[in-house]
C-alpha cells in the first residue's frame, strides 16, 4: 500500500508542476496590470505623471519588469524556502492569509461532502428501486436542477426563500465556527452542487447490482428489499460516490469562491476571488498551488479506498 501510495505521487508530481507552470505563465503573460488595476483607486489624488512613477516603482519592487525566466527562477526559488510571496494589492503575506482562511474553507467544504453524501445515496437507491416512475423522474430531475443553476444565482434565491419568504432564518453572515446556525444554509448550498452527480451515480450501481446473482438469491431467500440493500447493495453503491471524490472537491472550491463573498465568510473562497479579481500575481499563484494540492491528494485517496470497497481491484 505504501509503495502504491508513492507511486501515485510520483505520478502527481508533473501534473502539480505542469499546472503550476502553465497558471505562472498565464499570469506574467496576461495584458492584465495588477499595479495599474491597483492604482486606479488613487485616479482622483494623483496626477498621470505621477501615477505613472508610482506604478513603474511598484513594478520594480515586485521585479514585475524582469523577463519571464528571471521572474519564474525567483518564484521557486521563494517556494522552495516554504516563501509565497506578498500580495499586491494589500501587502500581506500570501502564505499566512491561505494558513489562516483554508481550515475554515475545509470545514465547509468537508461537510458540504457529507450532506452530500447522506442525501445523495440514499435518494439514488430510492430512485433505482422506482426505475421509471415518477419517483424516479422527480429525483433525477431535481437534483440535476440544481446542477443547473450557478452557485452565485442559487444562493440569493435560496437566501430569499428562507429568510423573507419562510422567515425561518436570520440572514446568514461571518463565521463563528462550524457547529452554528448560520452555516447550515452555505453548507446546504455547497452540497447541492455535487449532489445529482451522487444521485445519478448511486442509481446507476444500484441498478447494475441489481442484476447480480447474489442479490437474486437474496430475493429468493425472502430476504426485505431494505435489507439486500443495507447488506448488498449499499457497499457498491458507495463506489461511484468514492470515484466522484475528485470532482466533488473541485465543485467545492469553486463554490466557495462566491458563498465566502454572499454570505462573508473569511475563507479561502474570498482570497481566491479577491486575488483574480485584483490579478494579484502572487495570491493567483499561491491559491492555485493549494487547490492543485487539495485535488490531488484527494484522487489519491480515492485510488487508495477504491480496492477496499471493490475486491475486485487489486492494488499493484
Amino acid at each position: 500500500m505504501f509503495v502504491y501510495a508513492l507511486k501515485r505521487l510520483a505520478v502527481a508530481v508533473p501534473t502539480f508542476i505542469a499546472v503550476l507552470l502553465i497558471t505562472f505563465t498565464l499570469t506574467v503573460v496576461s495584458p492584465f496590470d495588477p499595479v495599474a488595476m491597483m492604482m486606479t483607486q488613487f485616479e482622483g489624488t494623483l496626477d498621470t505623471l505621477a501615477r505613472e512613477e508610482v506604478i513603474e516603482r511598484i513594478r520594480d519592487q515586485y521585479g514585475l519588469n524582469d523577463s519571464y525566466w528571471v521572474q519564474f527562477t525567483r518564484w521557486i526559488g521563494r517556494l522552495s524556502q516554504g516563501d509565497l510571496g506578498i500580495s499586491i494589492n494589500g501587502q500581506r503575506d500570501v502564505l499566512r492569509m491561505i494558513v489562516k482562511t483554508f481550515p475554515i474553507s475545509f470545514q465547509l467544504g468537508l461537510a458540504g461532502a457529507v450532506v452530500t453524501t447522506i442525501l445523495g445515496i440514499p435518494l439514488g437507491c430510492l430512485a433505482a428501486l422506482r426505475q421509471n416512475t415518477w419517483l424516479d423522474y422527480t429525483i433525477v430531475g431535481g437534483t440535476l436542477g440544481f446542477r443547473t443553476v450557478p452557485v452565485f444565482v442559487l444562493a440569493p434565491l435560496l437566501l430569499v426563500l428562507f429568510v423573507l419568504v419562510l422567515d425561518i432564518m436570520r440572514v446568514p453572515r461571518g463565521w463563528d465556527g462550524l457547529f452554528q446556525s448560520k452555516v447550515i444554509l452555505p453548507v446546504f448550498i455547497l452540497a447541492l452542487g455535487p449532489l445529482p452527480v451522487v444521485v445519478r451515480q448511486t442509481r446507476a450501481a444500484v441498478l447494475e447490482v441489481f442484476s447480480m446473482d447474489y442479490v437474486r438469491t437474496a430475493k429468493m431467500k425472502g430476504l426485505h428489499m431494505w435489507r439486500i440493500i443495507l447488506r448488498h447493495i449499499l457497499r457498491n453503491a458507495l463506489i461511484p460516490v468514492v470515484t466522484t471524490l475528485g470532482f466533488i472537491a473541485e465543485g467545492l472550491i469553486v463554490g466557495s469562491i462566491f458563498l465566502d463573498s454572499i454570505f462573508a465568510i473569511p475563507g479561502f473562497g474570498g482570497v481566491a476571488e479577491a486575488g483574480f479579481r485584483g490579478f494579484d500575481y502572487p495570491v493567483i499563484m499561491g491559491v492555485t498551488m493549494v487547490s492543485a494540492i487539495m485535488i490531488i491528494l484527494t484522487n489519491l485517496l480515492v485510488d487508495l479506498v477504491y480496492p477496499f470497497l471493490d475486491p475486485r481491484i487489486k492494488i499493484e
